[in-house]
């Protein structure tokens, strides 16, 4: 085994498994509402406050 495939299998070796899907949290976000606010402002979604962001999330 050369090594680059050893550092490969090492690293593959220390990566964490898959995220499950009970351990994402619980809301909800209205994505329809979010865009529309955006694009009425001029703005992208991501040219947002975290405030702004933050009015469309309900947990």
């Amino acid at each position: 085994m050369n090594g680059q495939m050893k550092r490969y299998k090492e690293s593959l070796a220390k990566t964490p498994g898959p995220i499950g899907q009970d351990q994402f949290p619980k809301i909800k976000l209205d994505l329809r509402g979010l865009m529309k606010y955006a694009k009425d402002k001029g703005l992208k979604v991501a040219d947002l406050s975290e405030e702004e962001k933050k009015m469309f999330i309900c947990e």
